[in-house]
């Protein structure tokens, strides 16, 4: 379910690419706004006969993963406008690393010995990359990048340490976060007109690729832990490039192809060394 999830996160950078003529701020609110039309509604039926439940049932940690998640959304978009895909999704391959390190101090888990060689994979190929990076001159821009994998990394433990929540609610906020902070950014600049074309697709890639898979992906995180979760995620970052160099040419480095055959190298073996053991690659508990 996670490597779903990833897959269709992958679609990300590829529909902002799509665009004419709108700039980041403009489309994450309408991202934002998408992802609240899809799944505000499926949590409002859930709880129509007590709405005051969704705020009763709201885990502080899923409250403040909301709002993470919100900034991860803002921070993917912008560093999509200094830099090519490859780049700020390879630099997401630091989450597992980021993940285990929150998990030890919230949920005291350590890593397993498969677990630890796959996220030590993922360094490796971040090293690579960023130093593509730092030849380009774009060094300040892994500022910006930063925050996915940090924001990943506790994101995925926030809602593994609240797991009685309900999956939707920090969707909901994130795209909410997400929506009012791109809003009153466009409106103090060059305003919310755009054409219907950049409208649609701003919408659509809230609804199909936060929406949807979003609940799902927080779903699964009750029974994979965080440090895993974010591994088998990395399905996003080797196939977002390609759909954009398929669809529009934009050409990775060679550093970052050779980054992300290690990141999709790490995944696999540990997706393999799940289905050998019988189940889940897992933390433990320390």
């Amino acid at each position: 379910m996670v490597l779903a999830a990833g897959t269709v996160f992958s679609f990300g950078a590829l529909f902002f690419r799509a665009t004419d003529d709108i700039d980041a701020w403009q489309y994450l609110t309408f991202r934002g706004l998408g992802a609240v039309l899809v799944v505000g509604p499926l949590l409002w039926w859930q709880n129509r006969r007590d709405l005051r439940a969704i705020r009763r049932r709201l885990p502080w940690q899923h409250g403040v993963a909301g709002m993470i998640l919100g900034s991860m959304m803002i921070s993917f978009i912008i560093s999509l406008t200094h830099t090519d895909a490859a780049f700020v999704l390879l630099f997401q391959a630091a989450a597992p690393i980021s993940a285990a390190i929150f998990s030890w101090l919230l949920l005291r888990e350590r890593l397993e010995t498969e677990a630890a060689i796959a996220a030590g994979t993922t360094i490796v190929g971040v090293v690579i990359m960023v130093s593509s990076g730092l030849d380009s001159g774009i060094g300040w821009a892994i500022l910006i990048v930063s925050v996915i994998p940090v924001g990943l990394g506790v994101y995925s433990t926030l809602i593994r340490a609240g797991a009685d929540g309900d999956p939707l609610v920090p969707v909901v906020i994130a795209g909410g976060t997400c929506a009012i902070v791109g809003a009153i950014v466009s409106l103090l600049a060059d305003g919310l007109g755009v054409s219907l074309r950049d409208l649609v697709i701003g919408l659509l890639a809230g609804a199909l690729l936060i929406g949807v898979p979003v609940p799902f992906f927080n779903w699964a995180q009750r029974a994979v832990p965080a440090p895993d979760a974010t591994l088998l995620l990395m399905s996003e970052i080797v196939l977002g490039p390609v759909w954009v160099w398929l669809a529009y040419d934009e050409t990775p480095a060679t550093a970052a192809l050779i980054g992300g055959v290690l990141i999709l190298g790490a995944v696999v073996w540990l997706t393999l060394q799940a289905s050998t053991d019988g189940g889940d690659v897992r933390t433990s508990r320390g």
